[in-house]
């Protein structure tokens, strides 16, 4: 029987002509017809392949390089009937090179038409005409196929990929096609060639072409983020993101993040998106201490992920104090910064300014992705500084443990940092707070909160500008302006004063510095509810606990400030110096 398989697909593919319907319709069923029985038989791959009279193989490739010429006319005369043949062609050759290495090796050849033809269906008409869909996906599935589980094939393949002219890129074509069943199988394809090898999730970081499929890997991955889990685009994002995974568990995400950097920008979509991957990884990952702060073998001055996470948090705390300090100058006063990055320890100097809240459009456009990615930097030390303590928990309840080397807790580290400005990681982090919550309205249960004047005895960064009388409406839901702003910064206070806590605990000098910098007052005025912010009030509370505890000082700060407002049961802020605080008049 499968002889003469062999012999009707030789018959129908010597009276093929691309040119005659009826010869491409005869065609394209003997191939859908032999690639049913190939799909549902490992014995008939191996047989149809390994036939001699005929062989199955000169025809095959006569017929990939027919239907490429074919192709070639810009206005054909059947275009669906080519569509057809691609999708067979491509649907037989899937099936006869499944997991039968023998066969791929023999179907390799046609590696060039197959690509050629890829890179005619992802064109800008064919992309919108979704006829075409099914031939740019088939056809992404027997190249798939054909180098899946052959490391051999898979090197050489992805070797020319990652080294082809940007034009020529079909990758990120294929990331790029509306069809995510499409870019499912595009996916599949990279993560085949990737998967066990750490040489080729290399190239993908640092070959000439590989920051680019990256890019457009990651920019069709942050377009999943929402797509439901059982649909085709949520099958797609969960293969996209196993490859990304493969790229953090072989070190190279802090090269790849670096490699994402454009001139001038803060940070970029793309590394945002490389962000949300890896905070995911580490928060999944009970070793992540050891993946954030391993460095790559084999290659001189590598930075670690924790080196690259650290780096950022200066630059993007860096980048939203200007950003606000600006909006504030040009809608009211802002108090000048202090000369000293690290001022030293003891009592700070008492501030008379106030900081007034400024018009939304002097809003820097670019700072609300500045503090998403703050957020996603933070989380993923916090993650990373949580894990360091239970190894070192861990190790210590077990008598069997083996030591390992001696190294400074990434808590440690992160204490010790300093940005480039001069400025300590407690002093940014305290100023970038303080800012923040200023800068920013606090909606507390569906209402806009009215906060009280500052006591006396408050130093200045505890001083709190009075809301304006446009935004402050006590009785009825905040103004869009307030929530939008509210929603823009969603979860940046909390995950700092999170990280803050953190660092303080059991640290003598963490504290000190946070009376230092006038920090105290910063994270009592966060022991608050604040709906954009869940669990702000515990966090701080927490962090309050860890900058106070056996620390005379500090507790002192505290014993200072007096109290000036409490809420009632109607939750209403009251003032309890003197009655309810109305809106101003």
């Amino acid at each position: 029987m499968l002889p003469e398989s062999v012999h009707r697909i030789h018959r129908a593919a010597h009276a093929f002509d691309p040119d005659i319907p009826d010869q491409v319709r005869v065609l394209t069923d003997v191939l859908d017809e032999f690639a049913s029985v190939l799909a549902a038989s490992d014995d008939a791959r191996q047989d149809i392949g390994n036939a001699v009279k005929p062989s199955i193989w000169p025809v095959l490739h006569s017929l990939w390089q027919s239907t490429a010429r074919a192709h070639a006319d810009p206005d054909p005369a059947d275009a669906p009937g080519l569509i057809r043949l691609s999708v067979s062609l491509a649907k037989f050759t899937r099936n006869l090179v499944a997991a039968n290495t023998a066969n791929q090796n023999k179907a390799f050849v046609n590696d060039g038409a197959i690509r050629s033809l890829i890179y005619h269906y992802t064109s800008f008409n064919a992309t919108q005409d979704p006829t075409s869909y099914p031939a740019a996906r088939m056809l992404t599935q027997a190249l798939s196929n054909i180098v899946t589980g052959n490391d051999a094939l898979a090197q050489k393949l992805w070797s020319t990929y990652l080294n082809l002219p940007e034009e020529q890129l079909i990758l990120t074509r294929l990331f790029a096609s509306p069809d995510s069943r499409t870019v499912s199988s595009a996916f599949v394809l990279v993560l085949n060639c990737v998967h066990d090898s750490a040489d080729r999730t290399e190239l993908l970081v640092r070959s000439p072409r590989g920051p680019r499929i990256c890019l457009t890997m990651l920019d069709r991955i942050a377009s999943l983020f929402e797509a439901e889990e059982a649909s085709e685009a949520g099958r797609a994002f969960d293969v996209g993101h196993v490859i990304i995974e493969r790229i953090i568990e072989e070190g190279l995400a802090a090269e790849l993040y670096i490699r994402l950097t454009v001139d001038e920008e803060v940070v970029t979509p793309h590394q945002t998106t490389l962000l949300k991957l890896v905070d995911s990884h580490l928060h999944a990952s009970q070793h992540a201490h050891e993946l954030a702060l391993a460095r790559r073998r084999g290659t001189d001055g590598a930075r670690s992920l924790f080196d690259v996470l650290v780096t950022n948090f200066f630059t993007l705390c860096a980048y939203a104090q200007g950003a606000i300090k600006s909006a504030i100058a040009s809608g009211g006063n802002v108090p000048a910064p202090d000369p000293t990055p690290n001022p030293p320890l003891g009592p700070a100097p008492h501030s008379e300014a106030v900081l007034s809240p400024p018009p939304l459009q002097n809003l820097d456009l670019l700072l609300p992705k500045v503090c998403e990615a703050l957020v996603l930097v933070t989380q993923c030390l916090t993650t990373v500084a949580l894990r360091a303590e239970e190894a070192v928990a861990a190790r210590s309840g077990d008598a069997s443990s083996v030591p390992t080397a001696v190294r400074l807790p990434p808590k440690e580290l992160l204490v010790s940092a300093t940005g480039t400005s001069g400025q300590g990681s407690v002093e940014s982090l305290i100023e970038t707070l303080r800012l923040i919550d200023v800068f920013i309205p606090r909606i507390t249960y569906g209402r806009l909160a009215r906060r009280p004047s500052p006591p006396e005895g408050a130093h200045g960064s505890m001083q709190e500008h009075e809301v304006p009388p446009q935004t402050a409406d006590m009785a009825g839901a905040p103004p869009p302006q307030a929530v939008q702003a509210a929603q823009g910064f969603a979860h940046v206070k909390r995950d700092l004063v999170r990280l803050l806590g953190i660092m303080a605990a059991e640290n003598r000098m963490v504290q000190d510095r946070v009376r230092a910098c006038e920090g105290i007052p910063v994270v009592m005025n966060l022991c608050v509810v604040d709906d954009y912010n869940p669990y702000l009030r515990e966090h701080a509370i927490f962090a309050l606990r860890n900058i106070l505890h056996d620390n005379r000082e500090n507790q002192a700060v505290v014993d200072a400030i007096k109290p000036v407002g409490k809420w009632d049961e109607e939750k209403v802020l009251r003032d309890i110096r003197g009655g309810a605080l109305s809106a101003p008049q």
